[in-house]
């Protein structure tokens, strides 16, 4: 069985390398995740936390292999 983390705390950086890994800007990922682009800088820059909701979506995609845009395509329909 597979353990759960402890903690699904994503911090700016790790947050900003899961974007460079998506190829997504701090504005497609606002669109890829119905934020404003301010709320996804504040994330970047530790000023707010990331939501866990959030922070598992975006490792969902990374370890999928999917890039942002095809993301965004699919939840677009």
């Amino acid at each position: 069985m597979m353990a759960l983390r402890k903690s699904n705390r994503m911090s700016g950086a790790q947050y900003k390398k899961a974007l460079k890994q998506l190829a997504l800007t701090q504005a497609r990922a606002a669109v890829l995740l119905h934020s404003d682009e301010r709320t996804s800088r504040r994330w970047a820059n530790d000023e707010r936390d990331v939501p866990g909701p959030v922070a598992r979506f975006l490792r969902y995609l990374v370890a999928a292999n999917v890039t942002g845009d095809e993301a965004i395509k699919v939840l677009e329909g």
